[in-house]
């Protein structure tokens, strides 16, 4: 092709269909992670690599088969990152994969948020091999702490993968390579926690959560409340895409059009539980002449994960179906609560920068966000106190 006005000829290098796939791949994982699942089209991805909307399907037949293939792109960066992982020191395998955190934002939003869209047969190897990688990284902690079985394990490596997981829910605030090294040093820290003695969890208990963090006002809930919280626990297990208004009646025994009398939309239950939990925050943070205490703070949101969840779950899985003004404004409270957060770590780490305190506070909280919702750690029953030795670790890293 020729250039204007030089005479000379510019060839178009054409990609082979691997490295079109492989394109196509990395560019839907960005905005699946940016705007969800059932908000990206297929064109759209087309477009944004210079294909037209029908060429797209030359190389991927439908939207979960170019998800699936989004989601395994950022495992092969995992997978090149962790290949020493079984013999490698812990901390010469966290420096790459907190590079790869950095690097493919994307990876944990893709993994937990948007997998639950594929089904159970282009689930399975994806699952598998993150399956294998977390077998890697356990093996790796256990060499670290062999004072610590596996059932504890489980628990520092979900901790830890939190940390790592926590860039994918903001923009990055720091150079790259600071980043990294401050993650790592973070996710370190979690896998070295002594965590405490039953003995000494059985004491904390005593003051460790309110009977309900989010009280409901009335040991009858009325009709709104039951719509709520059962709207809560469906969107928790299936994703609010995927659940009707026909769904969340049949539940509590009415017509799907019944709920219009207590709420107008679905979209609505998401607000109103979502900034239940906003309101709950900003009212426990205290309004007195003195800031909270880090300490505080941190128990206030353990003691919100652990009683409510599901409402938690909620919030990090399905935000971004929020509609754009309420999301907005619970950005905005949630905000302020980060704020709270690194001014506390700031009054007690005066050395940190406000782009590290960020790190660092984005690594605590998302440790309690997958500590209570994955798998059956909520369950344990010392988990309040344990949460809190966690986040005050991950909080307590030097870069």
């Amino acid at each position: 092709m020729a250039r204007a006005g030089t005479g000379t000829t510019v060839r178009r290098t054409r990609l082979s269909t691997e490295e079109r796939r492989r394109q196509l791949a990395e560019s839907a994982a960005r905005h699946f992670h940016r705007l969800g699942f059932h908000k990206v089209s297929m064109a759209e991805v087309a477009t944004s690599v210079g294909l037209t909307a029908p060429a797209i399907y030359r190389h991927y037949r439908s939207k979960q088969e170019l998800l699936a293939a989004a989601i395994g792109s950022a495992l092969d960066v995992v997978d090149a990152a962790s290949a020493d992982a079984g013999s490698a020191p812990l901390h010469e395998l966290l420096t790459p994969l907190a590079a790869v955190a950095v690097k493919r934002r994307d990876l944990w939003a893709l993994l937990q948020r948007e997998l639950r869209h594929l089904d159970p047969a282009q689930r399975a190897p994806i699952e598998e091999r993150f399956s294998a990688f977390v077998d890697r990284f356990s093996t790796a902690v256990r060499r670290l702490r062999p004072d610590v079985d596996m059932v504890d394990v489980r628990l520092l490596v979900t901790a830890a993968f939190a940390v790592l997981a926590s860039p994918s829910s903001y923009g990055l605030k720091l150079p790259a390579d600071e980043q990294q090294r401050l993650l790592a040093t973070a996710a370190e820290a979690v896998c070295r926690v002594s965590l405490p003695s039953p003995v000494a969890n059985s004491h904390a208990q005593g003051n460790a959560v309110s009977e309900q963090a989010i009280p409901v006002g009335s040991s009858a809930p009325s009709r709104s409340e039951e719509l709520l919280r059962t709207s809560v626990r469906l969107f928790h297990e299936r994703g609010y895409a995927a659940v009707s208004l026909d769904d969340i009646g049949a539940e509590v025994g009415i017509t799907g059009p019944s709920i219009y009398y207590h709420f107008a939309t679905k979209a609505d239950l998401l607000v109103a539980a979502v900034t239940r939990a906003t309101e709950w925050l900003a009212s426990h943070r205290g309004s007195g002449v003195e800031p909270p205490s880090l300490d505080d703070l941190i128990r206030v949101y353990v003691d919100l994960g652990v009683r409510e969840r599901l409402l938690l779950g909620v919030y990090v899985l399905d935000a971004v179906d929020l509609p754009a003004e309420a999301g907005r404004r619970i950005r905005a409270g949630l905000q302020a609560d980060v704020q709270a957060w690194c001014q506390a770590l700031g009054r007690e780490r005066p050395e940190l920068t406000e782009a590290e305190q960020l790190v660092l506070v984005q690594a605590g909280r998302s440790i309690v966000h997958d500590v209570v919702r994955i798998g059956r750690l909520h369950a344990r029953p010392g988990l309040p106190e344990e949460l809190r030795v966690l986040v005050h670790a991950a909080l307590a890293a030097d870069g």
